[in-house]
């Protein structure tokens, strides 16, 4: 895993880019609880709605049993993403790791609880650790194009 201890400013075609350290990546994950979940089975990629909590070494969402539980119990290697958009910019982390199912009585499960919405009624949660092997975030600033015009 590559570590990037601070934040590089960049430029792209699109504007300013910064790509972000480990440590300010687990700040902007602290601050969300909303992600996207990828796996792949027999060749076949899937993504899906999380909620998540993020404690600076793993993060851990709920689930229910379902394609998405017997997804990464086939392929434990997942990609987990959250992004959101700023008054000027917007910011993306992708988390490629390992998912480990905890079970339904795991020693997480009251803090998640407290932490995420209840979307659904669900007879029993499950929830799912991954610990991560790479993580990367960027931001993105928004630029205005300038037009310069001949002067008259």
């Amino acid at each position: 895993m590559v570590m990037i201890t601070e934040d590089l400013d960049e430029w792209s075609p699109q504007g300013p880019v910064t790509e972000l350290s480990v440590e300010h990546c687990w700040k902007l994950l602290d601050g969300s609880t909303f992600g996207h979940l990828g796996v792949s089975v027999d060749n076949q990629p899937e993504i899906f709605p999380v909620n998540y909590v993020a404690d600076g070494r793993s993060i851990v969402f709920r689930t229910a049993r379902g394609t998405k539980l017997r997804d990464l119990i086939a392929n434990s290697s997942v990609v987990f993403e959250a992004d959101a958009q700023l008054e000027n910019g917007a910011w993306s982390v992708t988390v490629k790791g390992i998912a480990e199912v905890l079970g339904a009585d795991a020693p997480v499960a009251n803090e998640v609880d407290v932490m995420l919405p209840q979307w659904v009624p669900t007879a029993e949660f499950i929830y799912v650790r991954i610990t991560p092997t790479d993580i990367r975030g960027r931001q993105f600033e928004r630029q205005l194009r300038l037009v310069i015009r001949p002067a008259a």
